[in-house]
């Protein structure tokens, strides 16, 4: 493979990226303001439409699921709600936000008395559990819990606070279900092979700590999401990329940072902070090399997403695996801020030109 196949990357990013202690924005900035910015209002907050849920709230496969022609229903595909949420926030679209409540409102719908999503032969209704039960979980908690701390703190919060409120109970019985023990063994050895998954549940934990007043549950959620972000941690190949299933994945690495950058923001310690900061100075170096100059990605190579589809890899909905551009943009824009990096910034605006979000 020719260098010029891939995307330059500045100096001083790579320098950035072999020293031992990146720079950090100071303060951390909040959730709130992380993702209150003018480049994701542009691409996202004020040009998405409603995500095409069934009127019931059922997303996805889930929709299909009900009508009889789908076998499985995973609860992670309710989590897409959260752009309505987000954009709702920011944007002032009452109509994106009603739209969003009502898909969570069906997930939540078919919570089980014990937290989770499982199999219940013994409720009045009897329910077939998600599909994928740790992993769907995870990705529907963290989705739940970084839109419910937007809401909490935007400053309009009253307007989202009986919600909220409602909410939030249900949230962290999910999380808590996720670590009883028989649950996290299963779904950590299920995990194994991918280091995003421990990012996307360091931020589930985390960002659910942060919404509870129990103090006992909160250490233990933080404690939990501080081990699965040390874990990913010592996972991280020393070119910078964060292995799946053996090799490196552009598309699932771009999803790890996101994720990574969800979990920073919300965990206090600040040695665990910077150690992050170092991963993702690291890690989105190497990012930059899987980006072609007109803001596509470079497949090859890649264990799980690739422009052949030469893996045995399918999405939920059944179709081959496409690359995850707007986790990528979300990635590099949210990276941008935290490390202070304008080429991040501009690889960001470069992905949102190349997908036509941008101008």
């Amino acid at each position: 493979m020719k260098s010029s196949d891939f995307h330059p990357v500045s100096c001083s990013l790579l320098l950035a990226a072999l020293t031992l202690g990146q720079p950090l924005i100071s303060p951390v900035p909040s959730t709130y303001q992380l993702y209150n910015d003018s480049l994701l209002m542009g691409v996202w907050y004020n040009r998405i439409s409603a995500t095409a849920a069934a009127a019931d709230g059922a997303n996805g496969v889930n929709q299909q699921w009900e009508q009889g022609t789908s076998t499985v229903w995973y609860i992670e595909l309710q989590r897409f709600d959260c752009d309505d949420v987000t954009a709702a926030v920011y944007a002032n679209r009452p109509s994106l936000l009603s739209n969003g409540e009502n898909i969570f409102n069906w997930g939540f719908s078919k919570q089980t008395v014990d937290g989770g999503f499982n199999n219940c032969s013994n409720c009045t209704t009897p329910m077939q559990g998600t599909g994928d039960a740790f992993h769907s979980t995870s990705m529907f908690v963290e989705a739940v819990a970084r839109c419910l701390i937007l809401m909490w703190q935007s400053p309009n919060f009253v307007t989202y606070e009986s919600y909220f409120n409602q909410v939030v109970p249900k949230l962290i019985r999910a999380a808590s279900w996720l670590l009883v023990p028989s649950v996290l063994t299963i779904g950590i050895k299920n995990d194994m092979p991918y280091t995003h998954r421990r990012y996307i549940l360091a931020a589930a934990l985390a960002e659910t700590a942060l919404l509870t007043n129990d103090s006992s549950l909160q250490q233990q959620f933080y404690s939990q999401a501080a081990t699965f972000a040390q874990n990913g941690l010592s996972l991280q190949d020393p070119s910078g990329f964060n292995p799946e299933k053996g090799g490196y994945d552009s598309s699932y690495n771009a999803y790890g940072l996101y994720q990574a950058c969800n979990y920073l923001v919300v965990y206090p310690n600040v040695s665990l902070r910077q150690e992050l900061a170092n991963m993702l100075s690291n890690s989105f170096a190497w990012q930059l090399t899987r980006m072609n100059p007109n803001g596509s990605a470079n497949l090859t190579g890649n264990t799980r997403v690739t422009a052949d589809n030469n893996t045995d890899e399918v999405a939920r909905s059944g179709y081959d695996k496409d690359y995850d551009y707007k986790s990528t943009i979300y990635a590099f824009e949210l990276g941008s801020v935290l490390l202070q990096n304008q080429t991040l910034h501009n690889e960001a605006q470069l992905v949102a030109i190349y997908k036509g979000y941008s101008h």
